[in-house]
């Protein structure tokens, strides 16, 4: 897409401004309501995110599957929901034909039709091979806000690992994100402190002092989380950041969630353990 129509998206999907009262810990006030309500149900309902919502999922072992969930939650309870990333998006990705923003002849029309026909949209940059397609800049982003109720960003890359810490660059959050989920797999508890399980691994080692090939235990993955310069310092000063622990499934792996969790919340708003392919989550506080 040429500049000068980006600059026309911008102003003709401008949406609502950022509730700047809001912090990490508290819960932003949503336009539509849908909240409140009741209209939105399952995991949106217990993370509180209704119309209005940027929300950026960041870390490692399942953000794309949860992108994917919150996404067809928000179809369920009505919203308009758009898909999108600011890194890149593979074959894993949500079901449906993607629009490009850069590549396609009538992007703008084609997401039209999209929202008012379907009630969502994947929306993206460019291919860049055939199995990864490019995402979006961050301020390209902020400039969908008003065309769909919802929208749903996968902000960070994790090469299909479980934990990760953030590079200096990372994540790539839209300065709209309302909220920021951090997701972490907790089958790397028992793995050993390299590549196949950890993404990062000399960042991970450095930030929790613990030595490349050391057992990943529960101290290593909350020091993780709540490293001082890892993502709770990345958060936009306005957005609420909470954890979702993944793969945790069967009554062993839950009680380690409630540990952890006890661990992460505070610092982070909220802390949710379940598995991202469906079935309950648990939440704290």
């Amino acid at each position: 897409m040429s500049r000068a129509r980006l600059g026309w998206l911008r102003v003709r999907i401008g949406g609502p401004p950022v509730n700047r009262a809001c912090r990490v810990r508290a819960f932003p006030c949503f336009p539509g309501g849908l909240c409140q309500a009741g209209s939105v149900r399952g995991l949106l309902a217990q993370f509180r995110i209704g119309a209005g919502d940027v929300v950026s999922l960041v870390g490692a072992g399942g953000k794309t599957t949860l992108l994917g969930r919150l996404a067809a939650e928000a179809r369920q309870g009505g919203l308009r929901v758009i898909v999108t990333s600011t890194t890149h998006m593979g074959a894993g990705r949500p079901p449906g034909e993607p629009i490009l923003l850069d590549t396609d002849p009538k992007p703008l029309a084609r997401l039209d039709n999209a929202l008012r026909t379907q009630g969502h949209a994947i929306v993206l940059g460019r291919r860049i091979r055939p199995d990864k397609i490019r995402g979006l800049p961050p301020g390209q982003v902020d400039g969908l806000r008003g065309m769909a109720d919802l929208i749903l960003v996968e902000a960070d890359g994790a090469r299909g690992r479980s934990l990760k810490v953030p590079a200096a660059y990372e994540p790539v959050l839209p300065p709209s994100s309302t909220a920021v989920i951090v997701v972490a797999g907790i089958d790397v508890l028992g793995s050993s402190l390299d590549e196949e399980r950890v993404h990062r691994v000399e960042l991970l080692s450095s930030a929790t002092a613990t030595a490349r090939g050391a057992l990943v235990d529960e101290q290593v993955l909350v020091s993780a989380l709540r490293f001082p310069a890892g993502y709770l310092a990345r958060v936009p000063p306005h957005a609420r950041c909470g954890v979702f622990l993944n793969k945790v499934e069967g009554p062993d792996r839950r009680a380690v969630a409630t540990r952890i969790a006890r661990a992460l919340a505070p610092p982070y708003a909220f802390v949710a353990a379940g598995s991202a392919r469906g079935g309950p989550v648990e939440l704290w506080p």
